[in-house]
């Protein structure tokens, strides 16, 4: 049996999955009154993949003004798949769909960190399009996603 999954940018009503994520991912990550602040920031961003009530991948950021009038950019601070869901294409799936919404949304890019010696995180972003930059001096890598096509 195939379970259905949604891909999609999280709001105020989502704050109950939102907080079950304590409990799935880890102690200490989500806080109700902070969580419902930043879900009511329209500039804040959570993106998830939700199966059957429950949050099975995400990624959350900030989107930050420019100056120019190229767009926002949208930080993406942490990326998160449940252990037992990896390695199925969620990963990818959110970084295409928060690419497809960036376009949508007039956003002209987004970036995150990673370390080098995470390789399945560097793999996935390579994969999904991002520019790696990295200075070669410490384990940081960053990669910019800029091509919304």
């Amino acid at each position: 049996m195939i379970t259905k999954r949604e891909f999609r940018k999280l709001g105020l009503s989502d704050l109950d999955i939102v907080l079950q994520m304590e409990k799935d991912f880890r102690n200490g990550f989500i806080v109700e009154e902070n969580a419902r602040q930043f879900l009511l920031n329209p500039n804040n961003w959570i993106f998830a993949c939700i199966q059957e009530e429950k949050i099975i991948g995400f990624a959350y950021g900030y989107e930050l003004n420019r100056l120019d009038s190229k767009g926002n950019m949208l930080y993406i601070h942490e990326v998160g798949v449940l252990p037992e869901y990896q390695r199925q294409g969620i990963g990818f799936q959110m970084v295409t769909d928060i690419k497809n919404l960036c376009k949508l949304t007039g956003i002209c890019r987004f970036f995150l960190f990673t370390q080098k010696n995470n390789t399945g995180a560097c793999s996935l972003y390579e994969k999904s399009g991002g520019e790696k930059t990295s200075d070669g001096k410490d384990n940081d890598v960053t990669y910019f996603f800029n091509k919304f096509d």
